[in-house]
Protein backbone atom coordinates (compact mmCIF):
# COMPACT_ATOMS: atom_id res chain seq x y z
CA UNK A 1 0.00 0.00 0.00
CA UNK A 2 2.88 2.36 1.20
CA UNK A 3 4.37 2.02 -2.58
CA UNK A 4 1.05 2.29 -3.92
CA UNK A 5 0.76 6.18 -2.29
CA UNK A 6 4.12 6.77 -3.31
CA UNK A 7 3.68 5.86 -6.82
CA UNK A 8 0.42 8.32 -6.87
CA UNK A 9 2.97 11.09 -5.31
CA UNK A 10 5.45 10.65 -8.31
CA UNK A 11 3.02 11.07 -10.73
CA UNK A 12 1.23 14.01 -9.22
CA UNK A 13 4.92 15.47 -8.93
CA UNK A 14 4.88 14.51 -13.06
CA UNK A 15 1.60 16.20 -13.87
CA UNK A 16 3.12 19.08 -12.54
CA UNK A 17 5.89 19.25 -14.12
CA UNK A 18 4.32 18.41 -17.41
CA UNK A 19 2.11 21.21 -17.01
CA UNK A 20 4.50 23.53 -16.98
CA UNK A 21 6.49 22.30 -19.79
CA UNK A 22 3.33 21.50 -21.89
CA UNK A 23 2.04 25.49 -21.50
CA UNK A 24 5.25 25.86 -23.33
CA UNK A 25 4.75 23.22 -25.09
CA UNK A 26 8.53 22.40 -24.42
CA UNK A 27 8.72 19.30 -22.93
CA UNK A 28 12.10 17.45 -21.96
CA UNK A 29 11.27 13.84 -21.16
CA UNK A 30 14.04 13.82 -18.21
CA UNK A 31 11.30 11.99 -15.72
CA UNK A 32 11.10 7.44 -16.24
CA UNK A 33 9.14 5.31 -14.11
CA UNK A 34 11.12 2.17 -15.31
CA UNK A 35 11.34 0.92 -11.85
CA UNK A 36 7.78 2.22 -10.91
CA UNK A 37 6.00 -0.66 -12.68
CA UNK A 38 6.23 -3.93 -11.32
CA UNK A 39 2.92 -5.21 -10.91
CA UNK A 40 -0.99 -4.91 -12.35
CA UNK A 41 -1.36 -2.99 -9.23
CA UNK A 42 0.90 -0.62 -10.31
CA UNK A 43 -0.54 -0.33 -13.85
CA UNK A 44 -3.99 0.29 -12.44
CA UNK A 45 -2.75 3.00 -9.74
CA UNK A 46 -1.20 5.28 -12.96
CA UNK A 47 -4.93 4.78 -13.94
CA UNK A 48 -6.19 5.53 -10.69
CA UNK A 49 -4.23 8.97 -11.27
CA UNK A 50 -5.53 9.56 -14.96
CA UNK A 51 -8.75 9.25 -13.21
CA UNK A 52 -7.78 11.78 -10.49
CA UNK A 53 -6.82 14.12 -12.85
CA UNK A 54 -9.60 13.90 -15.08
CA UNK A 55 -11.91 14.93 -11.78
CA UNK A 56 -9.41 17.80 -10.62
CA UNK A 57 -8.04 19.64 -14.41
CA UNK A 58 -11.56 19.34 -15.85
CA UNK A 59 -13.14 20.90 -13.35
CA UNK A 60 -10.50 23.75 -12.67
CA UNK A 61 -10.87 25.22 -15.93
CA UNK A 62 -14.25 27.86 -16.22
CA UNK A 63 -16.72 27.23 -17.86
CA UNK A 64 -15.52 29.44 -21.36
CA UNK A 65 -16.43 29.60 -23.55
CA UNK A 66 -20.05 27.34 -22.66
CA UNK A 67 -21.48 30.26 -20.82
CA UNK A 68 -21.72 32.76 -24.07
CA UNK A 69 -24.37 29.86 -25.10
CA UNK A 70 -26.18 28.61 -21.95
CA UNK A 71 -30.12 30.43 -21.80
CA UNK A 72 -30.49 33.21 -19.29
CA UNK A 73 -32.30 35.97 -19.65
CA UNK A 74 -30.01 38.61 -17.54
CA UNK A 75 -26.21 39.63 -18.91
CA UNK A 76 -24.41 42.26 -17.75
CA UNK A 77 -24.35 44.87 -20.15
CA UNK A 78 -20.38 44.48 -20.25
CA UNK A 79 -20.74 41.11 -20.57
CA UNK A 80 -18.41 38.80 -22.18
CA UNK A 81 -20.78 36.48 -23.37
CA UNK A 82 -21.69 39.35 -25.78
CA UNK A 83 -18.80 39.05 -27.57
CA UNK A 84 -16.45 42.38 -27.16
CA UNK A 85 -13.89 41.96 -29.71
CA UNK A 86 -12.00 45.26 -28.28
CA UNK A 87 -10.95 43.26 -25.07
CA UNK A 88 -9.12 39.77 -26.86
CA UNK A 89 -7.18 39.11 -23.98
CA UNK A 90 -11.06 38.65 -22.34
CA UNK A 91 -11.26 35.10 -24.45
CA UNK A 92 -8.18 33.45 -23.47
CA UNK A 93 -8.04 30.39 -21.51
CA UNK A 94 -5.48 27.99 -20.37
CA UNK A 95 -5.53 24.35 -21.66
CA UNK A 96 -2.60 23.09 -19.73
CA UNK A 97 -5.91 21.39 -17.45
CA UNK A 98 -6.09 19.39 -20.77
CA UNK A 99 -2.89 18.38 -21.05
CA UNK A 100 -2.05 17.31 -17.57
CA UNK A 101 -4.88 14.89 -17.95
CA UNK A 102 -2.91 13.42 -21.60
CA UNK A 103 0.07 13.08 -19.48
CA UNK A 104 -1.21 11.14 -16.64
CA UNK A 105 -3.44 8.42 -19.26
CA UNK A 106 0.15 8.35 -21.31
CA UNK A 107 2.35 7.31 -18.25
CA UNK A 108 1.48 3.60 -17.76
CA UNK A 109 1.50 3.50 -21.81
CA UNK A 110 4.51 2.00 -21.91
CA UNK A 111 4.75 -0.52 -18.94
CA UNK A 112 1.53 -2.12 -19.88
CA UNK A 113 3.15 -4.95 -22.07
CA UNK A 114 6.34 -5.56 -19.42
CA UNK A 115 4.04 -6.03 -16.50
CA UNK A 116 2.72 -9.62 -16.47
CA UNK A 117 -1.31 -9.97 -15.77
CA UNK A 118 -4.35 -11.62 -17.98
CA UNK A 119 -4.71 -10.19 -21.92
CA UNK A 120 -8.51 -8.99 -20.34
CA UNK A 121 -6.69 -6.73 -17.65
CA UNK A 122 -4.50 -4.96 -20.39
CA UNK A 123 -7.09 -4.44 -22.86
CA UNK A 124 -9.01 -2.73 -20.08
CA UNK A 125 -6.37 -0.08 -19.38
CA UNK A 126 -5.37 0.52 -23.08
CA UNK A 127 -8.81 1.07 -23.22
CA UNK A 128 -9.28 3.48 -20.04
CA UNK A 129 -5.89 5.41 -21.51
CA UNK A 130 -7.87 5.61 -25.20
CA UNK A 131 -10.97 6.69 -23.49
CA UNK A 132 -9.19 9.26 -21.33
CA UNK A 133 -7.73 10.89 -23.99
CA UNK A 134 -10.67 11.13 -26.52
CA UNK A 135 -12.50 12.49 -23.67
CA UNK A 136 -10.06 15.12 -23.44
CA UNK A 137 -9.50 16.33 -27.16
CA UNK A 138 -13.58 16.09 -27.48
CA UNK A 139 -12.82 19.05 -24.97
CA UNK A 140 -10.47 20.50 -27.20
CA UNK A 141 -12.07 20.67 -30.46
CA UNK A 142 -14.98 22.03 -28.78
CA UNK A 143 -13.09 25.05 -26.89
CA UNK A 144 -10.50 25.93 -28.40
CA UNK A 145 -11.03 24.52 -32.07
CA UNK A 146 -7.46 23.79 -34.02
CA UNK A 147 -5.23 22.40 -30.47
CA UNK A 148 -1.96 20.09 -30.38
CA UNK A 149 -1.95 16.30 -30.95
CA UNK A 150 -0.02 14.81 -28.56
CA UNK A 151 -0.62 10.59 -29.20
CA UNK A 152 1.50 8.13 -26.79
CA UNK A 153 4.27 10.50 -25.59
CA UNK A 154 5.38 14.50 -25.87
CA UNK A 155 7.87 15.44 -28.88
CA UNK A 156 10.97 16.64 -27.92
CA UNK A 157 10.75 19.76 -30.41
CA UNK A 158 8.60 22.77 -31.13
CA UNK A 159 5.24 21.70 -32.24
CA UNK A 160 2.30 23.29 -33.90
CA UNK A 161 -1.17 23.27 -33.79
CA UNK A 162 -3.29 20.33 -35.80
CA UNK A 163 -6.88 21.95 -37.40
CA UNK A 164 -9.51 20.37 -35.50
CA UNK A 165 -11.23 17.91 -37.65
CA UNK A 166 -8.12 16.37 -37.82
CA UNK A 167 -8.01 16.27 -34.06
CA UNK A 168 -11.39 15.09 -34.32
CA UNK A 169 -10.36 11.91 -36.98
CA UNK A 170 -7.68 10.76 -34.21
CA UNK A 171 -10.47 11.32 -30.64
CA UNK A 172 -12.80 9.11 -32.88
CA UNK A 173 -10.44 6.89 -33.49
CA UNK A 174 -9.22 6.38 -29.60
CA UNK A 175 -13.02 6.44 -28.68
CA UNK A 176 -13.79 3.34 -31.52
CA UNK A 177 -10.69 1.52 -29.21
CA UNK A 178 -12.01 2.45 -26.29
CA UNK A 179 -15.69 1.02 -27.08
CA UNK A 180 -13.75 -2.10 -28.44
CA UNK A 181 -11.31 -2.66 -25.38
CA UNK A 182 -13.60 -1.41 -22.76
CA UNK A 183 -15.98 -3.58 -20.74
CA UNK A 184 -19.78 -2.63 -20.00
CA UNK A 185 -20.05 -1.04 -16.58
CA UNK A 186 -21.49 -3.63 -14.97
CA UNK A 187 -18.62 -5.94 -15.56
CA UNK A 188 -16.00 -3.61 -14.78
CA UNK A 189 -13.55 -4.67 -11.95
CA UNK A 190 -10.90 -3.37 -9.99
CA UNK A 191 -7.42 -5.52 -9.62
CA UNK A 192 -8.55 -7.32 -7.01
CA UNK A 193 -11.80 -8.57 -8.23
CA UNK A 194 -13.99 -6.21 -6.11
CA UNK A 195 -17.05 -4.94 -8.90
CA UNK A 196 -17.04 -0.90 -9.75
CA UNK A 197 -19.73 0.81 -7.70
CA UNK A 198 -19.51 4.32 -9.05
CA UNK A 199 -19.53 5.57 -12.74
CA UNK A 200 -16.28 7.58 -12.80
CA UNK A 201 -14.32 4.48 -14.08
CA UNK A 202 -14.48 4.49 -18.02
CA UNK A 203 -16.49 1.81 -19.70
CA UNK A 204 -17.97 0.96 -22.89
CA UNK A 205 -21.37 3.12 -22.43
CA UNK A 206 -19.04 5.90 -21.41
CA UNK A 207 -16.58 5.48 -24.45
CA UNK A 208 -20.02 4.94 -26.42
CA UNK A 209 -21.03 8.78 -25.12
CA UNK A 210 -17.56 10.40 -26.38
CA UNK A 211 -17.81 8.96 -29.62
CA UNK A 212 -21.30 9.62 -30.02
CA UNK A 213 -20.70 13.86 -29.22
CA UNK A 214 -17.18 13.50 -31.61
CA UNK A 215 -19.08 12.55 -34.50
CA UNK A 216 -21.73 14.92 -33.89
CA UNK A 217 -19.43 17.67 -33.11
CA UNK A 218 -17.76 17.05 -36.60
CA UNK A 219 -20.71 16.52 -38.45
CA UNK A 220 -22.60 19.82 -37.15
CA UNK A 221 -19.84 22.00 -37.30
CA UNK A 222 -18.61 21.26 -40.93
CA UNK A 223 -19.61 24.87 -41.34
CA UNK A 224 -16.64 26.07 -39.21
CA UNK A 225 -13.80 24.22 -40.74
CA UNK A 226 -11.29 25.46 -43.06
CA UNK A 227 -12.35 24.87 -46.41
CA UNK A 228 -9.69 22.47 -47.21
CA UNK A 229 -10.98 20.53 -44.24
CA UNK A 230 -14.33 19.77 -45.23
CA UNK A 231 -13.90 17.08 -47.27
CA UNK A 232 -15.97 14.33 -45.59
CA UNK A 233 -19.08 12.40 -45.39
CA UNK A 234 -21.50 14.43 -42.58
CA UNK A 235 -24.39 11.44 -42.66
CA UNK A 236 -21.84 8.68 -42.42
CA UNK A 237 -20.62 10.42 -39.22
CA UNK A 238 -24.66 11.16 -38.00
CA UNK A 239 -24.93 7.11 -38.57
CA UNK A 240 -22.37 6.71 -36.62
CA UNK A 241 -23.85 8.81 -33.50
CA UNK A 242 -27.01 6.96 -34.22
CA UNK A 243 -25.13 3.54 -33.44
CA UNK A 244 -23.55 5.01 -31.04
CA UNK A 245 -26.46 6.54 -28.94
CA UNK A 246 -28.53 3.23 -29.28
CA UNK A 247 -25.53 1.27 -27.78
CA UNK A 248 -26.49 3.16 -24.91
CA UNK A 249 -29.71 3.01 -24.70
CA UNK A 250 -29.96 -0.85 -25.24
CA UNK A 251 -28.40 -1.42 -22.55
CA UNK A 252 -31.49 -0.87 -19.91
CA UNK A 253 -30.17 -3.02 -17.59
CA UNK A 254 -27.19 -0.42 -17.00
CA UNK A 255 -28.59 3.02 -17.86
CA UNK A 256 -32.49 4.12 -17.36
CA UNK A 257 -34.00 7.33 -16.87
CA UNK A 258 -34.94 8.32 -13.67
CA UNK A 259 -38.82 8.03 -12.70
CA UNK A 260 -39.58 11.58 -12.27
CA UNK A 261 -37.54 15.44 -13.15
CA UNK A 262 -37.15 16.08 -9.30
CA UNK A 263 -35.22 12.23 -8.97
CA UNK A 264 -32.82 13.86 -11.51
CA UNK A 265 -32.09 16.56 -8.97
CA UNK A 266 -31.93 14.37 -6.05
CA UNK A 267 -30.27 11.01 -7.53
CA UNK A 268 -28.55 11.38 -10.55
CA UNK A 269 -26.44 15.03 -9.70
CA UNK A 270 -25.73 13.63 -6.18
CA UNK A 271 -24.44 10.32 -6.60
CA UNK A 272 -24.57 9.51 -9.97
CA UNK A 273 -27.26 6.28 -10.30
CA UNK A 274 -29.30 4.92 -13.18
CA UNK A 275 -29.50 7.63 -15.39
CA UNK A 276 -25.40 8.26 -15.48
CA UNK A 277 -23.38 7.60 -18.27
CA UNK A 278 -20.26 8.84 -16.67
CA UNK A 279 -19.25 11.37 -13.62
CA UNK A 280 -16.51 12.81 -11.64
CA UNK A 281 -16.92 10.88 -7.78
CA UNK A 282 -16.59 14.33 -5.40
CA UNK A 283 -19.14 13.59 -2.86
CA UNK A 284 -17.94 11.65 0.48
CA UNK A 285 -13.72 12.61 -1.41
CA UNK A 286 -13.67 16.02 -0.22
CA UNK A 287 -10.75 15.45 2.45
CA UNK A 288 -8.46 14.47 -0.91
CA UNK A 289 -8.73 17.72 -2.18
CA UNK A 290 -6.98 21.19 -1.24
CA UNK A 291 -8.57 24.15 -0.51
CA UNK A 292 -8.30 25.33 -4.23
CA UNK A 293 -9.84 22.18 -5.95
CA UNK A 294 -12.78 22.56 -2.92
CA UNK A 295 -14.08 25.17 -4.80
CA UNK A 296 -13.87 23.40 -8.28
CA UNK A 297 -16.50 24.00 -10.89
CA UNK A 298 -18.95 21.18 -10.67
CA UNK A 299 -21.91 22.61 -11.88
CA UNK A 300 -23.04 25.96 -12.75
CA UNK A 301 -25.30 26.51 -9.87
CA UNK A 302 -23.32 28.99 -8.19
CA UNK A 303 -24.08 30.90 -11.19
CA UNK A 304 -27.61 30.56 -11.02
CA UNK A 305 -28.81 29.78 -7.61
CA UNK A 306 -29.00 31.54 -4.31
CA UNK A 307 -32.12 31.13 -1.83
CA UNK A 308 -32.41 28.65 -0.90
CA UNK A 309 -29.79 26.20 -2.47
CA UNK A 310 -27.03 27.86 -1.12
CA UNK A 311 -26.72 28.66 3.01
CA UNK A 312 -27.22 32.05 3.95
CA UNK A 313 -28.54 33.66 0.89
CA UNK A 314 -31.68 35.64 1.52
CA UNK A 315 -35.07 35.45 -0.62
CA UNK A 316 -33.87 38.87 -2.92
CA UNK A 317 -30.47 37.43 -3.61
CA UNK A 318 -31.80 35.46 -6.67
CA UNK A 319 -31.83 38.85 -8.50
CA UNK A 320 -28.16 39.26 -8.19
CA UNK A 321 -26.89 36.17 -9.28
CA UNK A 322 -24.38 36.50 -12.76
CA UNK A 323 -27.54 34.30 -14.73
CA UNK A 324 -30.95 34.64 -14.08
CA UNK A 325 -34.23 33.16 -15.64
CA UNK A 326 -37.37 35.44 -15.40
CA UNK A 327 -40.88 33.39 -14.09
CA UNK A 328 -42.66 34.40 -17.81
CA UNK A 329 -39.57 32.48 -19.32
CA UNK A 330 -40.34 29.40 -16.61
CA UNK A 331 -44.01 29.70 -17.83
CA UNK A 332 -42.89 29.82 -21.62
CA UNK A 333 -40.60 26.71 -21.15
CA UNK A 334 -42.34 24.53 -19.22
CA UNK A 335 -46.67 25.30 -20.27
CA UNK A 336 -49.32 23.78 -18.33
CA UNK A 337 -51.99 22.07 -20.72
CA UNK A 338 -54.86 19.76 -20.64
CA UNK A 339 -54.13 16.09 -21.28
CA UNK A 340 -58.05 15.06 -21.88
CA UNK A 341 -59.80 16.89 -19.76
CA UNK A 342 -56.84 16.92 -16.78
CA UNK A 343 -55.04 19.81 -16.46
CA UNK A 344 -50.75 19.05 -16.44
CA UNK A 345 -47.85 20.88 -15.63
CA UNK A 346 -44.49 20.18 -16.94
CA UNK A 347 -42.92 18.34 -14.30
CA UNK A 348 -39.76 19.95 -14.90
CA UNK A 349 -40.52 23.42 -13.73
CA UNK A 350 -41.03 22.30 -10.10
CA UNK A 351 -37.94 20.32 -10.50
CA UNK A 352 -35.76 23.05 -12.16
CA UNK A 353 -37.34 25.80 -9.74
CA UNK A 354 -38.30 25.71 -6.10
CA UNK A 355 -41.56 25.97 -5.22
CA UNK A 356 -41.98 27.73 -8.80
CA UNK A 357 -45.68 29.11 -8.18
CA UNK A 358 -45.83 30.29 -4.50
CA UNK A 359 -42.60 32.52 -5.10
CA UNK A 360 -43.52 33.53 -8.35
CA UNK A 361 -46.48 35.29 -5.94
CA UNK A 362 -43.45 37.23 -4.37
CA UNK A 363 -42.92 40.96 -4.23
CA UNK A 364 -41.16 41.47 -7.87
CA UNK A 365 -39.59 44.55 -5.73
CA UNK A 366 -38.15 41.32 -3.67
CA UNK A 367 -37.59 38.74 -6.89
CA UNK A 368 -36.92 41.31 -9.92
CA UNK A 369 -39.18 38.66 -11.18
CA UNK A 370 -36.95 36.33 -11.49
CA UNK A 371 -37.22 32.61 -10.47
CA UNK A 372 -35.21 30.17 -8.07
CA UNK A 373 -33.00 27.76 -9.64
CA UNK A 374 -32.85 24.85 -7.61
CA UNK A 375 -31.23 22.08 -9.82
CA UNK A 376 -28.28 21.13 -7.10
CA UNK A 377 -29.35 21.37 -3.67
CA UNK A 378 -26.94 19.75 -1.59
CA UNK A 379 -24.48 22.43 -0.43
CA UNK A 380 -21.41 21.75 1.78
CA UNK A 381 -20.18 24.52 4.30
CA UNK A 382 -17.17 24.95 6.32
CA UNK A 383 -17.34 23.34 9.99
CA UNK A 384 -14.95 24.85 11.57
CA UNK A 385 -12.13 27.78 10.92
CA UNK A 386 -12.76 31.58 10.12
CA UNK A 387 -15.21 30.11 7.42
CA UNK A 388 -17.14 28.43 9.29
CA UNK A 389 -20.86 27.59 8.04
CA UNK A 390 -19.73 29.19 4.55
CA UNK A 391 -21.12 27.99 1.27
CA UNK A 392 -17.80 25.87 -0.50
CA UNK A 393 -19.22 23.98 -3.37
CA UNK A 394 -22.55 21.72 -3.98
CA UNK A 395 -22.01 18.15 -2.27
CA UNK A 396 -22.43 16.79 -5.26
CA UNK A 397 -20.69 14.99 -7.87
CA UNK A 398 -20.06 15.70 -11.32
CA UNK A 399 -21.78 14.50 -14.20
CA UNK A 400 -20.69 14.73 -17.37
CA UNK A 401 -23.31 13.08 -19.29
CA UNK A 402 -26.71 11.74 -18.49
CA UNK A 403 -29.13 9.57 -20.14
CA UNK A 404 -31.37 12.26 -21.31
CA UNK A 405 -28.85 13.83 -22.83
CA UNK A 406 -27.98 10.48 -25.09
CA UNK A 407 -32.24 10.26 -26.26
CA UNK A 408 -32.02 13.76 -27.60
CA UNK A 409 -28.65 13.87 -29.09
CA UNK A 410 -30.22 10.37 -30.86
CA UNK A 411 -33.26 12.84 -31.69
CA UNK A 412 -31.09 15.16 -33.56
CA UNK A 413 -29.13 12.66 -35.03
CA UNK A 414 -31.97 10.53 -36.72
CA UNK A 415 -33.98 14.41 -37.70
CA UNK A 416 -30.72 15.10 -39.72
CA UNK A 417 -30.91 11.53 -41.13
CA UNK A 418 -35.00 11.44 -42.16
CA UNK A 419 -35.94 9.52 -39.55
CA UNK A 420 -38.65 11.14 -38.44
CA UNK A 421 -40.18 8.45 -36.66
CA UNK A 422 -37.70 7.46 -34.47
CA UNK A 423 -36.57 11.15 -33.80
CA UNK A 424 -39.85 11.67 -32.78
CA UNK A 425 -40.27 8.91 -30.50
CA UNK A 426 -36.64 9.77 -28.95
CA UNK A 427 -38.51 13.27 -27.40
CA UNK A 428 -41.12 12.16 -26.57
CA UNK A 429 -39.30 9.93 -24.57
CA UNK A 430 -38.36 12.79 -22.77
CA UNK A 431 -41.16 14.84 -22.68
CA UNK A 432 -43.02 11.30 -21.82
CA UNK A 433 -40.90 11.50 -17.81
CA UNK A 434 -41.93 14.55 -17.40
CA UNK A 435 -45.31 15.05 -18.17
CA UNK A 436 -45.16 17.56 -21.17
CA UNK A 437 -47.04 17.79 -24.47
CA UNK A 438 -46.22 15.18 -26.53
CA UNK A 439 -44.79 16.71 -29.92
CA UNK A 440 -47.01 18.24 -32.33
CA UNK A 441 -46.52 19.04 -36.37
CA UNK A 442 -47.41 22.54 -35.75
CA UNK A 443 -44.56 23.51 -33.14
CA UNK A 444 -41.54 25.67 -34.72
CA UNK A 445 -43.60 25.44 -37.81
CA UNK A 446 -42.90 21.77 -37.81
CA UNK A 447 -39.17 22.34 -37.77
CA UNK A 448 -38.37 18.89 -35.83
CA UNK A 449 -34.39 19.59 -35.39
CA UNK A 450 -35.03 22.85 -34.17
CA UNK A 451 -38.12 21.38 -31.66
CA UNK A 452 -35.43 18.89 -30.28
CA UNK A 453 -32.48 21.67 -29.91
CA UNK A 454 -35.54 23.82 -27.68
CA UNK A 455 -35.74 20.47 -25.60
CA UNK A 456 -32.14 20.14 -25.03
CA UNK A 457 -32.33 23.86 -23.96
CA UNK A 458 -35.28 22.60 -21.34
CA UNK A 459 -33.88 19.47 -20.46
CA UNK A 460 -30.57 20.19 -19.70
CA UNK A 461 -30.81 23.64 -18.32
CA UNK A 462 -28.01 25.20 -16.88
CA UNK A 463 -26.17 21.72 -17.32
CA UNK A 464 -23.44 23.96 -19.58
CA UNK A 465 -24.35 22.21 -23.23
CA UNK A 466 -26.27 24.68 -24.86
CA UNK A 467 -23.00 26.35 -26.34
CA UNK A 468 -21.99 23.36 -28.00
CA UNK A 469 -25.82 22.25 -29.20
CA UNK A 470 -26.19 26.39 -30.79
CA UNK A 471 -23.07 25.34 -32.47
CA UNK A 472 -23.52 21.74 -33.75
CA UNK A 473 -26.77 23.27 -35.19
CA UNK A 474 -25.55 26.49 -36.52
CA UNK A 475 -28.25 28.27 -34.65
CA UNK A 476 -25.97 31.57 -33.28
CA UNK A 477 -27.72 34.23 -35.34
CA UNK A 478 -30.44 33.64 -33.23
CA UNK A 479 -29.82 31.54 -30.04
CA UNK A 480 -26.12 33.55 -29.02
CA UNK A 481 -26.22 36.82 -27.41
CA UNK A 482 -24.87 40.16 -28.60
CA UNK A 483 -22.75 40.40 -31.45
CA UNK A 484 -22.04 36.64 -31.46
CA UNK A 485 -25.39 36.72 -33.59
CA UNK A 486 -23.72 39.09 -36.38
CA UNK A 487 -20.15 37.61 -37.32
CA UNK A 488 -19.69 36.72 -40.54
CA UNK A 489 -18.95 33.38 -42.19
CA UNK A 490 -15.10 34.63 -42.39
CA UNK A 491 -15.48 35.27 -38.55
CA UNK A 492 -16.31 31.52 -37.99
CA UNK A 493 -13.95 30.05 -39.84
CA UNK A 494 -11.71 32.11 -38.12
CA UNK A 495 -12.30 30.74 -34.96
CA UNK A 496 -14.62 33.29 -33.49
CA UNK A 497 -16.30 30.57 -31.37
CA UNK A 498 -13.17 29.28 -29.95
CA UNK A 499 -10.92 30.68 -27.16
CA UNK A 500 -7.66 32.35 -27.50
CA UNK A 501 -4.21 31.09 -26.68
CA UNK A 502 -2.51 32.80 -23.71
CA UNK A 503 0.76 34.50 -24.43
CA UNK A 504 3.17 31.79 -22.66
CA UNK A 505 2.59 29.16 -25.64
CA UNK A 506 4.63 31.20 -27.78
CA UNK A 507 7.60 32.20 -26.31
CA UNK A 508 9.76 29.25 -27.17
CA UNK A 509 7.73 27.63 -30.17
CA UNK A 510 7.94 29.13 -33.37
CA UNK A 511 5.40 27.00 -34.79
CA UNK A 512 2.26 28.43 -32.36
CA UNK A 513 0.14 30.41 -34.07
CA UNK A 514 -2.93 32.62 -32.46
CA UNK A 515 -6.57 31.42 -33.37
CA UNK A 516 -6.79 33.85 -36.39
CA UNK A 517 -10.06 35.62 -35.14
CA UNK A 518 -8.38 36.91 -32.51
CA UNK A 519 -5.43 37.84 -33.74
CA UNK A 520 -6.66 39.89 -36.02
CA UNK A 521 -8.07 41.77 -32.48
CA UNK A 522 -4.77 42.30 -31.02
Amino acid sequence: MKKRYLFLTVIGAFMTYACEEWVELKPENSVTFENAFDTEKDIEAALFGAEQSLRVNMTSAPYSPEMRGEFSDYRQINSYDLLREEDPEAYVAQWSWNYNVIAAANVALPYINKVDMPQERRDFYRGEIAFFKAFVYLDLVRRWGDCVMIQDEVELKSIGKTTWPKVTDYAITLAKEAVRLLPEWNELKESSGASVTHRARPCKGAANAVLAHLCAWKAGCKYMAQPQDRDYDEQQLWRMVDSACTAIINRQDIYDLESTPDEVCTKTFVNGGKECIFESVFRGYWNEFDVMTEGNMTNLGRYYEAYPAIPGKKIGDNKKTMYRILNSTVREMFQDYTNGSTPTTDLRRDAWFYEFEKMEQEDEEITGGYAYPYKWRYARVATDGYMAGEFINFDQNKIWWRLADIYLLRAECRARLNDRIGAIADLNKIRDRAKAKRYSESEYDGNLRYAIFKEREKELLMEGTRYFDVLRNGYYKTELYGNFRNVSDQDVVDGVFFNALEDPLFWDNSLMRQNTYWLKRQ
